[in-house]
């Protein structure tokens, strides 16, 4: 059993982790919500339908251009730096760097093909070429972030993902004010791809300034194919959920107007502010997950879980019942008159919101716990029925089908990582009656 000095360290570090995660979640939030804000003021309901259709295509990309290396380099990083192996941990880094950088450069130029013969003459070409441009950056970004995390460093992700959306509302609110008042989407494209190119940069600088010295020095070893092995389940995983969340996205893009996929994306951008306490969190106790239960502490890890879920619970509670309740006057005061139809879609996504922050962790925990091919059999399980339900339902209820189908999707995603941790681990994803770390 720890010590009572351990404990105490222990409590102090995920207190200390998950207050500053929190609050620059809180404004990594903000600025996430005023990009959507000015964007779709400044680029009407039409634009900004193109914008967030182009954006949808590339966060799916990035995800197999990623190789599974968010959540891997979390947990191995964390894994080598505990047992001292920096020899592994920077034979890692260079190996996903590599072979992150050739899957990205393959992806765009497959895509790019498909759109040329997809959107040849169409208004989407331009933009779907720029957005494509994105996605290398945006990989490089994430996975360095991935890696500072994996360190301990839990508050430099969140801290450089806040400075995107501030670079996008710099950059497009300076063209607007300063040269053009009448903007593309390809205007805001463009200003993701600047932001991610400066935050690629800034990020690798940073890395290599907090790298421990033993692993700057150790000569790199590589067990690629067991981080192959590791990597597949993620890249699955990750490609299911992200497939999830954007599906609704892709559907209406593909099956309705740009308009409806506008109204869809404001109402999504109204829900996801539920469950940042639950992200803020996981960006916390990722690293400390993968540790207990790498030396068999589960008691105190269950502990850890039901201690998170009632901060995450606190906040993901109100700010539900604040957009439910209010969201018919919040939407026009805050987007505009013409986003007042995107009222019915926000409450029906706050709700499976709210039911996915109350399910705590769940994912996460089976991915530290280096059971991830049951999150991936999970979420492949969602993304059909999630595929099957927006194609029933869009075509006869447009943006309130694609949310129904999103909500539905993410209470059944929830359900079953919950049953399944509990039979593999006995960890049970909920609040309860331990005594508190």
């Amino acid at each position: 059993m720890p010590n009572q000095q351990e404990a105490k360290t222990l409590r102090k570090q995920l207190i200390r982790g998950a207050s500053g995660s929190l609050v620059l979640k809180i404004v990594n939030t903000a600025l996430g919500l005023l990009v959507a804000v000015v964007l779709a003021r400044v680029l009407g309901v039409e634009n900004f339908g193109v914008y967030a259709f182009c954006m949808s295509i590339v966060q799916i990309l990035t995800v197999p251009a990623m190789l599974g290396g968010g959540q891997l380099l979390v947990r191995e990083v964390a894994a080598y730096q505990t047992k001292g192996e920096y020899h592994f941990l920077r034979g890692l880094l260079t190996r996903f760097r590599q072979a992150s950088f050739l899957a990205s450069l393959f992806l765009v130029l497959l895509a790019g093909f498909i759109g040329y013969i997809a959107y040849h003459g169409s208004q989407l070409l331009i933009p779907f070429l720029i957005a494509l441009c994105t996605i290398p950056l945006l990989s490089a970004f994430r996975l360095q972030g991935a890696a500072l995390r994996g360190l301990r460093y839990v508050l430099y992700q969140p801290l450089t993902q806040a400075l995107r959306p501030a670079l996008v509302i710099i950059i497009v609110g300076s063209i607007y004010y300063f040269v053009q008042p009448n903007l593309g989407p390809e205007v805001a494209l463009s200003a993701q791809f600047v932001g991610c190119a400066f935050l690629v940069l800034f990020t690798f600088v940073l890395l290599r300034r907090l790298l421990p010295i033993e692993a700057k020095n150790a000569q790199p070893k590589y067990e690629t194919s067991r981080w192959i092995k590791s990597a597949l389940p993620f890249v699955f995983a990750s490609g299911m959920q992200i497939l999830n969340k954007e599906t609704s996205v892709i559907f209406l893009g593909i099956l309705q107007t740009p308009e409806e996929v506008g109204l869809f994306r404001v109402a999504q951008r109204g829900a996801l502010l539920i469950p940042f306490g639950l992200q803020a969190v996981n960006m916390a106790i990722a690293p400390t997950i993968s540790q207990m239960y790498t030396k068999g502490e589960k008691e105190r890890l269950q502990r850890m879980i039901s201690k998170s879920i009632l901060a995450i619970m606190a906040f993901a509670l109100p700010v539900a019942l604040v957009l439910i309740l209010g969201g018919k006057w919040i939407l026009p005061f805050v987007f505009g008159q013409e986003y007042v139809p995107a009222y019915l879609p926000l409450v029906i996504l706050c709700l499976g919101q709210l039911v996915n922050a109350c399910m705590g962790s769940v994912g996460l925990i089976l991915n530290m716990a280096g059971l991830e091919r049951i999150t991936a059999k999970g979420v492949a399980i969602a993304a059909i029925i999630n595929i099957v339900l927006n194609a029933v339902l869009i075509p006869f209820f447009g943006t309130i089908g694609a949310a129904i189908a999103t909500s539905l999707t993410l209470m059944i995603w929830n359900f079953l990582l919950f049953i399944w941790l509990y039979r593999e681990t006995g960890i049970v994803s909920v609040a309860h009656s331990h005594r508190m770390l």
